[in-house]
């Protein structure tokens, strides 16, 4: 049964080649593995001489959500390389699947043979992604810029296009968001790889073919040379803050920083795209409010491993992104909250309203002292369920259509935005 599987994905492989395609998948069920004193083993399947790549991506996935552990070997030169754990894939969205992934590598393999350590239900999915094998190395200017509505400009891009150049990445129809905080992640991986364009390429397919998500979970990636790259896009719900994603902008800067300190170039893409991010979204960079999805008090310029302190969501402990950058969040804040770009913006001011009584039942009062404003309610999940607008200090607002839970204010008026916590019982 094995064998026939076998010739049969080889076959749809090599057709996918031609056609541009980078992957395959091979579908297991327990049935298809022998037991002996390692495990339980799979056959040992030929890598085919006629598929080169620059990098090989190696994941899978399983519908039965009962833990399995997953394990990877190859023949590297004729000789049986260490078993390789397979990690749990990053749960950032909720999902009806449980995923696997080892990091990427460039070895040419001669064969392949995976083992798990028990009997499963339903079917084992493992995927390859095989990048080309030769790299073209883009330039910062291989796409254009967002237009901007504040003084701080957008950064050149490469957009969907250019790092899918089949344009077979179709994005879906997004759920929106407000955002209120920028969380900066690193992909712990691709540290000196030179063909990012492909990394990208990689990551949507792993998000999406692997994880079953509907796109790229970043609305931005920046690459070591400094090249910005349209994920999601601004305002776009993304699934990257460990199943907290409402009110937040996603930036992964690729490569691994836990003990690798991140190329200047980057650091400067980093620092143009949150000033960017924060500007046309009134975000005082520097500051720190209620993240009303997580229910915690975060900085606005974030990391994913800020997270892990909550008690909903799905945190897992991460150490996203890496100790380096960690280490530097906070002084890239200040640094940028005094950029002429950003003090030249009015929208970073802070005014001041008060609502009563909070927690609220059925009623609120809203005080200001603008007499012009406008105040959106934001669910947990970053939706915003009402808006209203007044042309005086004072408002009653009504909130029987509203179901109890926690939600975040964000106030607008002349002078500015400001943001606070909101309980309806």
């Amino acid at each position: 049964m094995l064998k026939t599987l076998v010739i049969i994905s080889l076959s749809l492989f090599q057709f996918g080649l031609s056609a541009q395609k980078r992957t395959l998948e091979f579908t297991f069920s327990h049935a298809d593995f022998h037991a002996n004193k390692e495990g339980l083993l799979s056959q040992e399947l030929k890598w085919p001489d006629s598929i080169e790549y620059g990098f090989l991506g190696l994941s899978g996935y399983s519908l039965d959500l009962e833990v399995l552990k997953v394990e990877a070997r190859f023949s590297i030169k004729g000789q049986w390389q260490e078993w390789k754990k397979l990690e749990s894939g990053h749960n950032s969205e909720e999902s009806s699947r449980q995923t696997f992934v080892l990091e990427p590598f460039e070895e040419e393999i001669e064969a392949w043979q995976i083992k798990v350590d028990q009997p499963f239900k339903g079917t084992l999915a493992m995927r390859f992604f095989a990048a080309p094998a030769e790299k073209k190395n883009l330039g910062i200017n291989s796409g254009g810029a967002e237009t901007s509505t504040c003084a701080c400009p957008a950064p050149p891009q490469c957009n969907r296009s250019c790092w899918c150049p089949n344009n077979d990445c179709t994005p879906p129809v997004y759920s929106t968001t407000v955002p209120t905080h920028l969380i900066i992640h690193h992909s712990a991986g691709f540290t000196n790889y030179n063909d990012y364009q492909w990394v990208v390429n990689y990551y949507w397919d792993l998000h999406v073919n692997t994880n079953g998500w509907s796109d790229i979970g970043y609305n931005w990636l920046i690459d070591p040379n400094g090249v910005v790259y349209e994920g999601r896009g601004s305002g776009n719900l993304g699934a990257h803050f460990s199943c907290l994603n409402g009110g937040t902008i996603g930036i992964c800067v690729i490569g691994n920083y836990m003990t690798n300190t991140v190329n200047p170039l980057a650091l400067g893409s980093l620092k143009e795209l949150a000033l960017w991010e924060a500007c046309q979204h009134n975000i005082a960079i520097a500051d720190s409010s209620l993240h009303s999805t997580s229910n915690l008090v975060l900085k606005h310029l974030s990391a994913h491993r800020d997270a892990n302190s909550a008690t909903v969501g799905c945190p897992k402990g991460t150490s996203c992104p890496g100790d380096l950058l960690y280490a530097i969040i906070d002084s890239l804040a200040l640094d940028m909250s005094v950029s002429a770009c950003f003090l030249s913006s009015p929208e970073t001011s802070h005014p001041s309203f008060s609502i009563f009584p909070n927690p609220a039942f059925n009623l609120l009062k809203v005080s200001s002292e603008s007499t012009t404003w406008t105040l959106e309610i934001i669910n947990i999940k970053g939706q915003e369920v009402a808006s209203y607008q007044s042309s005086e200090s004072e408002k009653n607002i009504r909130l029987n259509h509203l179901a109890a839970g926690i939600y975040q204010l964000i106030f607008t008026c002349p002078k500015g935005i400001a943001f606070q916590k909101l309980q309806i019982k």
